[in-house]
Formats: structure tokens, C-alpha cells, sequence
């Protein structure tokens, strides 16, 4: 019997109505299967009244430039330091490489996000060098988006250089970058934080960066790092501030916008053995995430309406799933990936086009092309 509650909730939803935080939670916290049912299909007409039945993907590359990083997040395998087995940086011949590799393959977007390492500099600058990590694709291949740069890269960049950070996104914006990703997001919820990536940004800086860019005409992302320490209170208090922070660049007449919403389910196989034994387990839990990321699409998609899962982290059986609870995106072919497979992902690090396509397909549903914008090729 579903709680006549949740029935209110969900007709309201259906209606158009935003949901307030407890009643995001009420719906996180149901367990019985006739109301987890419900709330999917509530998710997934959203998804049909507020992008339609076509199922998008994007044909992509990630350059992730370095692992060298200064920062220890209780989640991270891939950081290493200099001068450790693994360590890597790309020179200027290997970006060009990998970018040339992309546009061969089709790719409209390379996706270029590093460690924070602190040698990465031109005569004792971050910004120069990441302008030229911008300048050496964009000057040979015009044509491409680059999507680059996370709200913690462009901090590190202006606590180096002693910069604001309208400063810093705005050179990197000239210089060729096309939009950031909402990437070091995790949870927005700082006593997370504190346990997560004490390191890091905290939430307000997070915000405040990714609002800095709309301002300044710089489409994100949005993410969430889901499944690991946190409650439903901070999933949902994570979704509230991706909800606020698009109702601003709405009511305030930005140039750019929140593009997307990633739900990113929590790999902990090769996590530092403090998290892993907290969490509990190596791999996400298929069933938490499709119904968190159901509730994502009834509270966000009045005002973000494109929401993708990550095969990466759910495998491809898993992503395609996400697609009957809200989801209207199935992400990138990526090429090359090492973030989360060095977590221990099983999703695997590159996917076909083709690929892409029967998975789409074999619900019933039409694809399409896309670009990064969402914009059909």
C-alpha cells in the first residue's frame, strides 16, 4: 500500500509543482516496492513532459592530464604524487595526440580535467599553463568544445596566482573553453566534506564558482557523488543547491546555465581502506542509485532537464536501466577514462557509438547526437 503521502507528492510533481526537502526525503526514505514503482514512473513521465522519448548521447574524449596531485580524498585511487609508481603528466605532444585521436573518431567535445599538481606552471604560474593546455587544442583543432576544468582546478589556479576567480574563468573562457565541468561537487554538505575530501573546496566556494561562470557566460555541469557516507537530509540538501543555484542563473538573467545532472554512484574497490570500511562495500548498489536518481528528476528536471547516470560506475546494463527511471541521456563515448575505473569501476573506460545505440534502442526508444549544449549533430 503506498503512504497517501508519497500519492500527493508524486500527483503534485506530476502537476508541475516543485518539491519541498522533506518531501524529497519521504520519498528517498521509501522501501516498499509499490511505492518505489510509483515513484519511477513519476520520474519517467516527468522525463517524457520535460525533454521527450528521445535518449541522447555524445561522442567524447577525456584527457585527464596528470595525476599528480596535492590533495588526499578518502575516495580517490587515481591521485598519485611525483614520485610515485604511476605517476604521470602529459607533455604537449601527448594532449595533441589524444586530441587528434578524438577528432579522427568523430569526437565534438574533449573532456580535460588533472590532479592539482603543483609543478604544473609556466615561470611560476598555474594560469599560463592551463591557458596553453587550452591553446595547444583549440589552436589545431578550432572545431572542438572544450569542456574543462572543475571548480577545484580553477581555486587551485587563483590561490597560486593570487587571482580572483572571475579572473581565472574568464581567461580560460577566452582562451577556448566552452563550459566547466560541475565536477569536486561530491556532496555539497561540508561535515561530508570534512570526511570525504577535507582538502577540498568547501560548498560555498563550490557555488560560488559555478555561479561566477554563468555570470560570466560559461555553461557546467551539475554532479552528485552518491552512496557513501551520506544521508538522504544531505542528498537532498546537495539537490536543493543545484536547484537554487539554476533558479538564480534563471531569475538573474545569466548567459549560461546548469546543462546537465550526473548522478555519480560511489566505487570504493581501490578507496583508501578507512572509506571502504565505512561504506561497506566495493561496488554501487544498482537499486539506490535508480531510485535516487528518480527523485533527482522530480525535484530538478522543472529546471534542469537533462539528467544522465554513468555507465562508468553502473556498467552499461545498469546506465540503460537509469533510462526508464528519469534519466534522458546516456553520457559519452569518454575514449579513454581513468578516474573512476582506477577506483575499481567495471563499467569499463570507452564505449562505441554503435554500442551506445543498441543499448538505446533496445528499449523501444529513438537516439539522437548531441553536442555538449544538447544541441543535435
Amino acid at each position: 500500500m503506498i503512504n497517501t503521502s508519497v500519492t500527493n507528492i508524486l500527483e503534485r510533481a506530476l502537476m508541475g509543482y516543485d518539491l519541498s526537502p522533506q518531501e524529497g526525503v519521504l520519498l528517498l526514505r521509501q522501501t516498499e516496492q509499490e511505492a518505489i514503482a510509483a515513484i519511477r514512473h513519476t520520474a519517467d513521465r516527468l522525463r517524457y513532459n520535460q525533454v521527450g522519448d528521445t535518449i541522447t548521447y555524445v561522442i567524447n574524449r577525456n584527457i585527464n592530464f596528470t595525476n599528480i596531485c596535492e590533495q588526499h580524498c578518502s575516495f580517490c585511487a587515481f591521485r598519485r604524487d611525483s614520485d610515485d609508481v604511476g605517476a604521470y603528466w602529459l607533455d604537449w605532444g601527448q594532449i595533441l595526440e589524444k586530441s587528434q585521436d578524438a577528432v579522427r573518431r568523430g569526437a565534438t567535445e574533449i573532456c580535460m580535467q588533472g590532479g592539482l599538481n603543483p609543478q604544473a606552471q609556466i615561470d611560476g604560474k598555474s594560469l599560463p599553463y592551463y591557458l596553453k593546455l587550452v591553446e595547444t587544442i583549440k589552436q589545431e583543432f578550432p572545431q572542438i568544445h572544450l569542456h574543462a576544468f572543475s571548480p577545484q582546478e580553477v581555486q587551485f589556479i587563483a590561490r597560486n596566482d593570487g587571482l580572483d576567480y572571475a579572473t581565472v574563468i574568464a581567461a580560460l573562457r577566452d582562451a577556448g573553453v566552452g563550459s566547466m565541468p560541475g565536477t569536486a561537487a561530491e556532496v555539497l554538505d561540508d561535515e561530508v566534506r570534512k570526511v570525504l575530501c577535507p582538502e577540498k573546496i568547501n560548498t560555498a566556494t563550490w557555488l560560488e564558482i559555478i555561479s561566477t561562470a554563468h555570470k560570466l557566460g560559461l555553461p557546467t555541469t551539475s554532479t552528485m557523488l552518491s552512496g557513501h557516507i551520506e544521508t538522504p537530509e544531505q542528498q537532498i540538501g546537495h539537490l536543493e543547491k543545484l536547484r537554487s543555484l539554476q533558479q538564480t542563473a534563471i531569475n538573474q538573467g545569466y548567459a549560461a546555465r546548469i546543462t546537465e545532472f550526473i548522478l555519480l554512484p560511489f566505487v570504493g574497490q581501490e578507496a583508501p581502506k578507512s572509506l571502504r570500511r565505512r561504506v561497506g562495500r566495493d561496488q554501487p548498489v544498482l537499486a539506490d542509485a535508480l531510485l535516487l536518481g528518480a527523485v533527482a528528476r522530480i525535484y530538478l528536471g522543472n529546471w534542469i532537464p537533462n539528467h544522465q547516470p554513468s555507465w562508468v560506475k553502473l556498467g552499461l546494463t545498469g546506465a540503460t536501466e537509469a533510462l526508464v527511471w528519469g534519466c534522458n541521456d546516456i553520457g559519452g563515448t569518454l575514449m579513454e577514462e581513468h578516474i573512476t575505473t582506477m577506483a575499481g569501476a567495471v563499467g569499463g573506460t570507452c564505449m562505441e557509438v554503435d554500442t551506445l545505440q543498441t543499448a538505446i534502442a533496445s528499449l523501444g526508444r529513438p537516439y539522437q547526437q548531441r553536442d555538449t549544449l544538447y544541441q543535435k549533430v
